[in-house]
């Protein structure tokens, strides 16, 4: 299994490809790039939602909870009643949930290497990256999504090419980890089951909000 770093770099680089894509090929202006580029190198760390490590998860949690918070804002900002006080509660409020309750019923649901290390699951971090930034219009979504995408997919990737090993020193040899993130579906039939109903619902979504 590769490192956290490992993970963050790889989807640095994935948001940085998409974002240059973006960049020089649909218009998008330099806020946009950047913003592509973060949730692209958020999307680097993603699948790791599932492990138990202290340090690389509450840095994970940290990056949520200022960024999903922050882009469902969007929703409320034409709304005349907001104020200060709404502000304070509405961040804090969302800072606590995501960081203390969802991360520790994840922990509780989840093992390592399980659903989260797989393909649908990195399809519907992708659909979520759209469904987040649709109020900026649809190419944005689209560039958006496909960061996110990319960053799940490449850490899928590289915790596959850290399963080979060289046995004596010259012979690929695979780990006992080989096979376990790029995959279609975990062990669990309830949990696949959720997964790809959420793939669903997301994609009815992004169909409505298109």
């Amino acid at each position: 299994m590769a490192q956290f770093k490992t993970h963050l770099a790889g989807g640095m680089v994935a948001g940085a490809g998409v974002s240059v894509l973006g960049l020089f090929t649909y218009g998008l202006n330099l806020t946009q790039a950047c913003a592509v580029f973060v949730i692209g190198s958020v999307g680097g760390v993603l699948p790791d939602l599932d492990s138990d490590s202290g340090k690389p998860l509450s840095l994970l949690f940290e990056l949520i909870s200022v960024l999903i918070p922050a882009l469902l804002f969007m929703s409320f900002v034409r709304q005349e009643w907001i104020s200060p006080e709404f502000l304070v509660c509405y961040f804090t409020f969302s800072y606590l949930f995501i960081n203390y309750v969802a991360c520790t019923v994840i922990k509780r649901l989840t093992v390592h290497r399980g659903i989260m290390h797989s393909v649908p699951f990195a399809l519907f971090c992708g659909g979520i990256g759209y469904l987040l930034f649709a109020s900026s219009g649809k190419v944005i979504a689209t560039i958006a999504g496909l960061a996110v995408l990319a960053g799940c997919l490449t850490h899928l990737v590289l915790d596959e090419l850290n399963s080979f090993t060289l046995k004596f020193g010259f012979i690929p040899w695979l780990k006992r980890s080989s096979g376990t993130a790029l995959k279609l579906k975990s062990n669990s039939l309830a949990t696949n089951l959720l997964v790809y109903c959420l793939i669903i619902i997301v994609a009815i979504a992004i169909f409505f909000v298109s």
